[in-house]
């Protein structure tokens, strides 16, 4: 069953207020903003309370940006020392931040998606004729899938084993299904099928069939997109609606 745009817009809220909602925190806050925060501190606050919570909720972000990093870089199950070593911490003090490395795990997946949620906008969404709208959406799911590729590849073998994680990732699919069928709408409406016409979509252009491309064919991003692009052509335009011929007087 397509989700209603109204509560696919409603989770959608959910995440982007509270980071990936489903996966069970908030976000830390930005590095960044944490960096300006602890000159603050320094300079304002001279409760020792206070600036030993303020260096721990600094050490905790570093590790989980630290984590995000050597995942995009190819270190998909990174060790805790190579953690704690980009991190600038210690080994020992990884444990004393964070439950254990799930929770590690989960909440830098929360940050990736949050990090990465804008890049999910449809420009246009359901505007235009069919080839443009295909383009669109196309550059769109390339756009996503390979701003948070490593990431959604532990995200997708750790899911296994976080159940948030599988949740959250339930959630986002919910979200690419509805822009899909608010997108393809005229093309969905006329199809015998559209539940149907929805699944074999959402698979051509999931991660796992990006996945498989990249990594396995070896395919690049201008290969993937001619594919995608001559399928999804394919797919749709014999159930696009004609116009009706004007007659001639």
């Amino acid at each position: 069953m397509t989700v209603p745009t109204a509560e696919a817009a409603a989770i959608t809220e959910q995440i982007i207020d509270r980071g990936m909602s489903s996966f069970g925190a908030t976000l830390p806050i930005d590095l960044a903003d944490l960096t300006a925060a602890t000159a603050t501190a320094t300079a304002t606050v001279d409760d020792e309370t206070d600036g030993r919570s303020l260096r721990r909720s600094h050490n905790r972000t570093a590790v989980i940006i630290s984590l995000s990093q050597l995942i995009r870089e190819g270190l998909l199950d990174p060790s805790v020392p190579q953690i704690a070593d980009r991190a600038g911490v210690s080994h020992r003090s990884v444990f004393r931040y964070f439950d254990d490395l799930n929770d590690l795990v989960r909440l830098t997946v929360d940050h990736v998606v949050n990090e990465t949620m804008s890049l999910r906008e449809i420009p246009d969404l359901g505007v235009g004729p069919l080839e443009y709208r295909i383009d669109i959406y196309v550059e769109t799911r390339l756009r996503v899938h390979a701003g948070a590729y490593a990431v959604s590849r532990v995200a997708g073998i750790k899911a296994q084993k976080i159940p948030s994680i599988e949740e959250g990732l339930r959630a986002l699919t919910v979200i690419t299904r509805s822009q899909m069928a608010e997108h393809f709408a005229a093309e969905c409406d006329h199809s015998s099928d559209r539940e149907m016409l929805l699944d074999a979509l959402m698979v051509l252009t999931s991660f796992e069939a990006y996945d498989y491309q990249r990594r396995l064919l070896g395919h690049g991003s201008e290969r993937i997109r001619h594919g995608w692009h001559s399928s999804l052509v394919t797919q749709l335009t014999p159930l696009t609606p004609l116009t009706p011929l004007t007659p001639v007087e």
